[in-house]
């Protein structure tokens, strides 16, 4: 029994010290701090529901400890619970949904789709919760901007002083406006993302120690995203374009993460066609070296990649036809 709970107890304090690094403020600290819910995930991969929720309620205490009541609430919504839910959520005997229970076909794990769609509404929900702290906490929706942008304004002048002059007619205060608006989907997508990045980090080092409780997925065939979540993708960001500002703040927190999703199952499909293909490699190289260099042009193409297999089944088709050929 202490040995099973020894390793959870660790995460949970290793965790906590990721998180109270960003207190720091050094970029390196505060890249540490998004690691945060790495420990508490390999937890919860490797040891189980229980052990991934000592691990957290360690954290959560910790946290207390360093940064008092509301920064351990802070921690227990935005790391602790996420970082608990989806490897548990990941590893689901018999997963289906409610209406494909009695449905002997339904896969005997979750399917990487539905783990990534979870994600997503993870990363929407903290957009969501950061855009009612900005409402809320000011009392209206241009009060809290002015009020970060206020706040966002001498940090920036500070750092760009000593590196960069600004081109005449734009003040430092132009840069943290446009931050400021940006912060609620930068929240929701970049949450998406920390969390996708640390459950891989976590499942790879659990499945290295062969603790991971489900077979290594094939990601460029398997990750498939439920069919519905492409219409809500498209209704939100066509809301996003459409709806006048301040509203469509509301509709970005879920464009954002739904967008990055999407740019993943692009690129799943992408690995997937490639497959056989004698120039694989180096097309592989060209396509990210265009996400890095034009990733404004290069990403949008690769959503709608990922949106046409959502309601074409290209890669289904494609291995079909690989098959009818040998």
């Amino acid at each position: 029994m202490i040995q099973r709970f020894a390793v959870p107890v660790g995460a949970g304090a290793v965790s906590a010290l990721l998180f109270a690094l960003v207190a720091k403020g050094t970029p390196l600290a505060v890249a540490l701090a998004y690691l945060a819910p790495l420990p508490l995930m390999i937890a919860a991969f490797g040891w189980g529901a229980l052990g991934g929720l000592v691990a957290a309620a360690i954290a959560v205490a910790a946290a207390a400890v360093v940064f008092g009541p509301q920064g351990a609430l802070a921690f227990a919504f935005a790391v602790a619970l996420p970082a608990w839910l989806l490897p548990t959520f990941a590893v689901l005997p018999r997963y289906a949904p409610p209406w494909r229970r009695a449905d002997p076909g339904a896969p005997a794990r979750t399917p990487i789709g539905a783990v990534a769609a979870a994600a997503a509404a993870l990363g929407a929900i903290a957009g969501l919760a950061g855009l009612a702290t900005l409402i809320l906490g000011s009392s209206g929706y241009e009060a809290g901007l002015q009020s970060l942008i206020d706040e966002l304004t001498p940090v920036i002048d500070q750092t760009l002083a000593d590196i960069v002059s600004l081109p005449e007619g734009v003040a430092a205060r132009d840069i943290a406006e446009e931050i400021a608006k940006l912060a609620p989907l930068a929240t929701a997508t970049f949450g998406f993302l920390t969390l996708c990045l640390n459950l891989y980090l976590a499942a790879r080092s659990t499945a290295l120690s062969h603790r991971l409780p489900r077979p290594w997925p094939d990601l460029p065939s398997e990750f498939v995203l439920p069919r519905p979540l492409a219409v809500v993708a498209v209704l939100a960001i066509g809301a996003a374009i459409a709806l006048p500002e301040p509203t469509d703040q509301f509709a970005w927190v879920f464009a954002g993460p739904l967008f990055a999703v999407y740019v993943l199952q692009g690129l799943a499909t992408l690995h997937a066609l490639s497959r056989g293909l004698p120039l694989r490699p180096l097309l592989l190289v060209a396509l990210y070296g265009c996400c890095a260099v034009r990733p404004q042009w290069t990403l949008p193409l690769i959503a709608v990649v990922g949106l046409i297999d959502a309601a074409a089944n290209l890669r289904a088709r494609a291995a079909s036809a690989r098959r009818s050929k040998v």
